[in-house]
């Protein structure tokens, strides 16, 4: 029990820092992008790594809601930066395919940042969940469903 207890810490606490780092890390872009074309698009690319951290505090009130949130985050910057790959590729005309692209895109550090946020934060309820069958079973009371 204590171990899962030390899991379920380990993991909430990494997945808040990874969060900061990758909120962190998603503010340089704002350096160098150019707004002037697809507006709606860089701004996006730009936002969303930044949310991750304030969707991280979301998990204070609602881990569920935090995980959701994360969720639609990944797959929102994925589908973002897939498109501004794709735009640059196709431009400059070396693309080889859509899923060539987005395997690319999942490649770098703040997607996979995103991605393992999100697992860490869809983990914890299921360890959580977990912890309080083992404490359940260590008092004799029944869990409830």
């Amino acid at each position: 029990m204590q171990t899962l207890s030390l899991l379920t810490s380990i993991c909430r606490r990494t997945a808040r820092l990874l969060s900061f780092a990758v909120s962190i890390y998603g503010l340089l872009p704002f350096i160098s992008a150019d707004f002037r074309r697809d507006t709606l698009l860089m701004g996006l690319y730009c936002i969303l790594p930044v949310l991750s951290f304030p969707v991280t505090l979301v998990s204070f009130r609602s881990l569920r809601l935090s995980v959701a949130l994360h969720w639609l985050l990944v797959f929102g910057y994925v589908a973002v930066y897939s498109m501004l790959a794709w735009r640059t590729c196709a431009e400059l005309g070396y693309c080889e395919g859509v899923l060539s692209t987005v395997f690319a895109t999942t490649s770098t550090w703040r997607v996979r940042g995103l991605f393992l946020v999100a697992i860490l934060n869809l983990a914890l309820p299921i360890l959580k969940e977990n912890l309080r069958c083992e404490q359940a079973k260590a008092t004799g009371i029944p869990a409830a469903l």
